[in-house]
């Protein structure tokens, strides 16, 4: 992150600021997207990523310049296409605001040329219909991954499972809890969430009589199981300490939406250790935050794994896959099998040697 340069030297008016809460995204987006491209690169020569609400590109966060997802997108592009000949990566930047559509281009300059396998198409469009039409224009397309605000600048439960419903494709979705937790009970907010859900089922759930955090886990639950997908793993974030009121209160969530586990275990390994304390789904803006809930310990992940798979025999990577709800990375599933081995499960090593634990191994739970 580059020292935050004034606005004569950039020849811009002063970028906007992002506070601690909204650069989560980014840096997830940051550790995700590159081992995605690679991972998706090594079987498809073609990919996508779409940002429906690109903003400026850039920003001021904590007196220096930040990159926001655009950037973050073109240059982990143009590093996956680096002796590449053969791959292609084409990203979709869409944009409602002419004046951010411009910052944007501007700070996209430095970048170009782009390598010829790349291309970066900046639109100054509404996503909620720019989107759909787009899709009817691609028709099919290999993988892709979305980056969506489906509240502010919304996109459709129908639209995001259209989006889904494409191989291989993924979504980060922003889900601004706090409007609309605002928005429910109010009857001229109706329209918007009639819009969001795509029908009027919303209104007879039994989220609509509960109040606090039973309400926001009961809504959370019911938009995950609305979208056609597999897996979708969510990361909540509360207000931040520069906000004037909010709390402990939940701000947004993020959620990442696929149907191949590989993708949500990789997703978990990126979002865990960006949360409070040692790491959680849950982040509130300070280093070492007060949380809600507490993170398991691997003592909790040894007797559900026992218990689960008591008599049974299962390759560690299934195990992981099949858990995958579980708020555990893969360290500490390593840490809890060692843990067992001879106290209730047995290890046959095929991908590892020794003391390791990966892969194809097989653990017998006794």
């Amino acid at each position: 992150m580059n020292d935050f340069p004034s606005s004569e030297s950039r020849g811009a008016p002063d970028l906007p600021h992002l506070k601690r809460v909204s650069r989560i995204k980014h840096t997830i987006l940051e550790r995700y997207f590159p081992s995605w491209a690679v991972i998706l690169a090594s079987q498809h020569s073609e990919l996508s990523y779409f940002d429906c609400f690109a903003g400026p590109g850039a920003y001021e966060f904590e007196g220096k310049l930040a990159e926001g997802s655009p950037i973050i997108a073109v240059k982990a592009g143009i590093e996956l296409l680096n002796g590449r000949k053969g791959q292609r990566l084409h990203i979709y930047l869409i944009e409602d605001d002419a004046n951010q559509v411009q910052r944007l281009e501007n700070g996209l300059k430095p970048l170009r040329p782009y390598p010829e396998n790349l291309t970066v198409e900046v639109k100054l469009a509404d996503s909620r219909r720019y989107i759909p039409d787009l899709l009817e224009r691609l028709g099919r397309f290999g993988p892709a991954f979305f980056l969506i605000d489906p509240y502010g600048h919304p996109l459709s439960i129908p639209v995001i499972n259209r989006i889904l419903g494409h191989g291989r494709t993924e979504a980060l979705i922003n889900l601004m809890w706090f409007r609309i937790n605002m928005d429910l009970p109010n009857p001229n907010a109706e329209a918007r969430l009639d819009e969001l859900c795509g029908d009027k089922a919303w209104r007879t759930q039994p989220f609509m009589a509960m109040h606090g955090f039973e309400r926001e886990q009961a809504f959370i639950d019911y938009f995950r199981s609305r979208l056609s997908c597999k897996f979708v793993l969510p990361f909540r974030l509360r207000y931040d300490p520069e906000d004037v009121q909010g709390g402990n209160r939940t701000k947004y969530y993020l959620l990442h939406a696929s149907n191949h586990a590989k993708a949500a275990l990789l997703m978990k390994e990126v979002m865990w250790p960006l949360g409070d304390e040692e790491g959680t789904f849950d982040y509130s803006g300070t280093e070492q935050g007060v949380l809600i809930s507490r993170t398991p310990s691997v003592e909790e992940l040894k007797i559900i794994l026992t218990r689960e798979f008591k008599g049974q025999e299962i390759g560690f990577e299934e195990l992981r896959e099949k858990t995958w709800k579980l708020p555990f990375i893969e360290k500490h599933y390593r840490e809890a099998i060692k843990g067992l081995e001879g106290k209730g499960a047995r290890i046959r090593r095929i991908s590892s040697k020794r003391t390791g634990i990966s892969g194809k191994d097989r653990i017998l739970f006794e």
